[in-house]
């Protein structure tokens, strides 16, 4: 029974994609590797029903998921794995070479960074003269006004890349995507310290729960950008 319920939910996803699906019956498919004989519906209807979302079920550390019944060690590894190949394909969905000269595609681009990030990080991404995509890094993690000692290396890198334009990123797991007076200090600093090394910080965007915000795109320090 459970063998030929498989082969027509295989089936189907194969003919028309995951738009005809719903979120539990996705993870139900996807758990199929790590159940051979049971069915897997229930575990997913679980996971769906704990952690609200498949962004909620991929974000999960691997005790929360294990706190699932039916999910074991093994399968919360998998989970856990699967989450940082898609955190890898997300990074690379923009190419070396690409343009990231509109505010758009830069925070289009950074919310794939964060998908699944549940801490706070800062990000660089590097662009040539052009605002073509060199590379991305992570500079730190934690919070914003603890990155100050990573600067150093920021610059470093920034050199030996022989990059003239940064865009700054960082995210607030579990808050808006606005602003704190301490962001806005961070960013003029930084911008100020790039400034002096020849580097320019074309804008800074911040990740929220529900959405992005380029700092530069909404008139945020206009002292330092002055172009909208």
């Amino acid at each position: 029974m459970h063998a030929g319920h498989r082969e027509r939910m295989i089936s189907r996803l194969k003919e028309f994609g995951s738009e005809g699906f719903q979120s539990h019956e996705l993870l139900e498919m996807m758990l199929y590797s790590s159940f051979k004989q049971c069915d897997t519906n229930p575990i997913a209807h679980r996971l769906i029903d704990r952690f609200g979302t498949l962004s909620g079920v991929f974000s999960a550390s691997e005790n929360e998921l294990c706190e699932v019944e039916g999910v074991g060690r093994s399968t919360a590894q998998m989970i856990i794995v699967l989450r940082a190949n898609i955190e890898r394909m997300l990074a690379e969905s923009v190419q070396k070479g690409e343009m990231l000269g509109a505010s758009g595609a830069v925070k289009d681009y950074c919310m794939g960074l964060f998908r699944f990030v549940d801490t706070e990080q800062l990000r660089m991404i590097f662009l040539d003269s052009e605002y073509c995509f060199m590379s991305q890094e992570i500079i730190s993690t934690g919070a914003l006004e603890q990155v100050r000692p990573d600067i150093m290396r920021l610059l470093e890198k920034a050199v030996q890349k022989r990059c003239p334009i940064v865009v700054m990123t960082h995210n607030h797991p579990r808050g808006s995507e606005m602003p704190s007076t301490e962001d806005k200090i961070m960013t003029r600093n930084l911008f100020n310290l790039l400034e002096k090394a020849g580097i320019y910080l074309a804008d800074h965007v911040i990740v929220g729960m529900h959405g992005s915000l380029s700092m530069r795109e909404n008139g945020i320090l206009p002292d330092i950008w002055n172009d909208f």
